[in-house]
């Protein structure tokens, strides 16, 4: 009996050596394949370099600045402004310990006590509310591993995790982390959104600021202090009775902050702030040049010529142009016509407002809000129809003048009542009152300006219209209006450059030129008359376009479309015969960068408005006409640089002569400045749809634009030298010019004895009559034009 016993229990031992050997074979062969599975899938495709994480710096912010120093703007793909961690105090980074990873300074970049406590918690639960990822792991899914929902993720982050521990101390991975983690509205690290929720510094928010952004970190949209501060204030809470458990805080402390109201002012309005059709160009000009995954990599510090003082009285200018052309011609609220198979498609869009996007209902306006309204068939003004609604337009407005739709300038202004027709779409505004509306207050027309320091081609301000918003369209250089004559002084420039002189007789008379099928184009002057044979300078102050148009014919128009470019106009032009009045259409911003080269002698400029690019360290990248220069790379330069010789100095100077001349004798005598050195030319298009005078002096070069978005006529009257003058001489006394300074006449210039004045004339097309400049004295050179002394 017992040698049976001591059979079995020997069977059985041998069965369970067997197995305990099988199990371990299994177990070494599932040890081996787990191992090769870890090694191929996850750790041959992890970095085993982690050093470049020592000195790595997060997208970040860049920031634009103004011709002081001052800060203007800040742009972002990530709004994040980078702050040391021995700056911050120590409760901020607490807050953040206390609520993501109590054991930070314990683990080893993974926290396998933390991961055991959640286990335990989320099966007591039933659920997943418990995590147990570091702030390394949070850090290695944000910059290395990515957030997507796998095994597979969590085993790389947490390999990741413990090789960035060794890599770097726990200080760097704080300070790396405070500057990453996302905070809600677009804000990344605790820098930008203290700046953004608080309106501080993150060195000078208390423990309860820090709790509250610390709690963000789970869900920085559904805890928003802006969205849900009742919310917002409970997550403070759990931090901060968090930060007490940890001995961080005293619980009196924590009390203290307990019942802190949640106040985060609403996210920074642009209304009212200088600049920004000039922010957006800079913006935007930087983007084109370098892209904004290299602009926000370096956190480029970006320093502009802007002259806030200059530009506030820019804006007041052009608003003063705009707001007196309103009180001449009246409001004009209507903004197009609709055919009548239209209408149906226009009211079934609602006034524009909606609940829930396209597909929602319609919202009706409320009080004071703007909107669009349709005009009945029976013209009924106290039947405007906006989606489902009707709306009367109060009694004060029936017969409000206007001229919306008079497009030809010959018509004086009338009535609303009698100028409306069936389908025109109306501008209006509720009013408190139960379905009454008013005109609404934007103007109808437009103006817009730049401003250019004539030596480095700087610009000091620039209005891109009435009423600028950030990021918005911006007249002054994308908007392409025909110059009229203000377009003149490149046909005679290249007049004279073909070896024609100021003082050269030229005709103004008939013209019967040849326009195509068996057509002919009859050009006319202004005042409908001719002058017969006049003095080339005195055609140009006369701004006679028969002339214009002769000189054309004999110079060609390709010649005069090619020096255009030369000397600034980037727009591409048509090379007919009408360019020479103008009917090829410009910005703004080409006028300005053309008349300056007049003013720099012929030497072609490129409008700056960057003067320096500078790293978040301080170091210069880049100035205004250099490369920006990176890492050993040499990138697209800077717009900027000394320009080519594109007119020759003499012909340059002339051209600025006979450009006094208008200001003194012609068209410009509004812009008579005492004792100011000044030069330029007004235009005006055909049915006054717009106005323009672009001036210089010495030192600056203005150009101003009035007129509207809709081709509509600006009035009759509405010329350059009436509308817009008022505002260039006002920016041009905000510059500060002095008095007395002169454009000094280049050597290739000599002076002409001319009716009792003086005339420059280029030195190779001088009569015998002609001093040179030396000849005339030791006194300050006359303005030419004026008697002789």
């Amino acid at each position: 009996m017992q040698s049976r016993v001591i059979q079995v229990l020997r069977r059985v031992l041998v069965g369970l050596a067997r197995l305990t050997l099988w199990l371990s074979i299994m177990g070494i062969l599932a040890a081996g394949v787990g191992w090769i599975w870890l090694d191929r899938v996850i750790l041959s495709t992890l970095p085993d370099d982690l050093s470049e994480y020592r000195a790595f710096r997060p997208l970040t912010n860049c920031e634009v600045y103004d011709n002081k120093g001052q800060a203007i703007d800040q742009f972002w793909v990530e709004r994040r402004v980078w702050v040391p961690l021995d700056e911050l105090p120590d409760h901020v980074w607490q807050a953040f310990v206390a609520a993501e990873d109590r054991r930070f300074f314990q683990h080893k970049g993974v926290d396998l006590r933390g991961i055991a406590r959640a286990i335990v918690v989320n099966f007591q639960t039933g659920g997943t509310s418990q995590g147990a990822s570091t702030l390394t792991q949070q850090l290695v899914k944000n910059l290395i591993v990515g957030k997507e929902r796998s095994y597979t993720r969590k085993l790389r982050e947490a390999v990741l995790a413990v090789r960035l521990e060794r890599e770097q101390s726990k200080e760097a991975l704080l300070e790396l982390y405070l500057n990453y983690v996302a905070l809600g509205a677009g804000n990344y690290g605790v820098e930008a959104a203290a700046q953004d929720y608080f309106g501080v510094s993150a060195r000078d928010i208390d423990v309860g600021q820090a709790a509250l952004l610390a709690g963000l970190v789970p869900a920085p949209s559904r805890y928003s202090p802006r969205r849900s501060p009742v919310t917002a204030a409970e997550r403070r809470g759990i931090v901060l009775r968090s930060m007490v458990t940890l001995g961080m805080i005293s619980a009196e402390t924590a009390a203290s902050h307990q019942d802190d109201l949640v106040l985060v002012p609403r996210e920074g309005d642009t209304q009212g702030r200088e600049g920004l059709a000039y922010i957006t160009q800079v913006r935007r000009e930087l983007r084109a040049l370098y892209g904004d995954e290299l602009l926000f990599e370096l956190g480029l510090q970006v320093h502009t010529p802007l002259n806030l003082a200059v530009q506030a009285e820019a804006e007041a200018a052009i608003r003063e142009i705009v707001d007196a052309h309103q009180a001449r011609q009246g409001r004009a609220p209507i903004v197009k016509r609709l055919p009548k198979a239209s209408w149906e498609a226009f009211l079934s869009e609602g006034p524009g407002l909606r609940k829930g996007g396209g597909g929602g209902s319609v919202k009706e306006p409320a009080a004071g809000q703007c909107f669009q309204a349709l005009v009945g068939p029976k013209r009924d003004l106290n039947k405007l129809s906006a989606g489902p609604f009707t709306y009367q337009l109060i009694a004060e407005d029936h017969e409000a003048l206007a001229r919306a739709k008079n497009t030809g300038g010959d018509v004086p202004p009338v009535p609303l009542s009698r100028l409306i027709g069936a389908g025109d779409v109306l501008e209006v505004c509720r009013t408190d009152a139960a379905d009454a509306v008013r005109l609404g207050d934007e103007p109808w027309s437009q103006a817009s300006a730049v401003v250019l320091e004539n030596t480095t081609g700087e610009v000091v301000a620039m209005v891109g219209g009435y009423r600028d918003t950030l990021e918005g369209f911006v007249r002054a250089s994308q908007g392409l209006r025909q110059p009229g004559s203000s377009f003149k002084p490149y046909v005679y420039a290249a007049a004279l450059a073909k070896g024609h002189s100021q003082i050269d007789t030229v005709v103004d008379g008939p013209l019967a030129l040849p326009a195509g099928n068996g057509q002919t184009w009859s050009p006319k002057n202004y005042s409908g008359g001719y002058a017969g044979a006049l003095p080339m300078r005195d055609a140009m102050a006369r701004s006679l376009n028969t002339v214009a148009v002769r000189l054309a014919l004999e110079v060609g128009a390709d010649r005069i479309a090619a020096l255009a470019k030369d000397m600034g106009v980037e727009t591409p032009l048509r090379s007919d015969l009408t360019l020479a009045l103008g009917s090829s259409e410009v910005t703004v911003l080409d006028q300005a960068r053309g008349y300056a080269t007049l003013a720099r002698l012929g030497r072609s400029v490129e409008a700056v408005f960057i003067n320096r690019l500078l790293s978040v360290d301080q170091e210069e990248l880049a100035r205004a006409g250099e490369p920006l220069r990176v890492e050993g790379r040499s990138l697209a330069p800077l717009p900027g640089g000394p320009g080519r010789q594109v007119l020759p100095r003499g012909v340059a100077y002339e051209m600025v002569d006979m450009l006094r001349g208008v200001v003194t004798a012609g068209t410009a005598r509004r812009a008579s400045v005492e004792g100011l050195d000044r030069a330029g030319k007004t235009g005006t298009t055909n049915g006054y749809m717009d106005a323009w005078f672009v001036g210089f002096t010495p030192r600056y070069t203005v150009a101003i634009w009035l007129g509207t978005d809709r081709t509509l006529s600006l009035g009759e009257g509405e010329t350059g030298g009436k509308s817009v003058i008022p505002a260039w001489i006002r920016i041009v006394e905000a510059l500060g010019e002095r008095k007395g300074e002169r454009l000094r006449p280049p050597d290739e210039a000599m002076l002409l004895p001319w009716r009792g004045g003086w005339v420059a004339v280029s030195r190779g097309r001088a009569p015998a009559s002609a001093l040179p400049i030396e000849r005339v004295g030791d006194g300050p050179l006359p303005l030419f034009g004026a008697p002789r002394r």
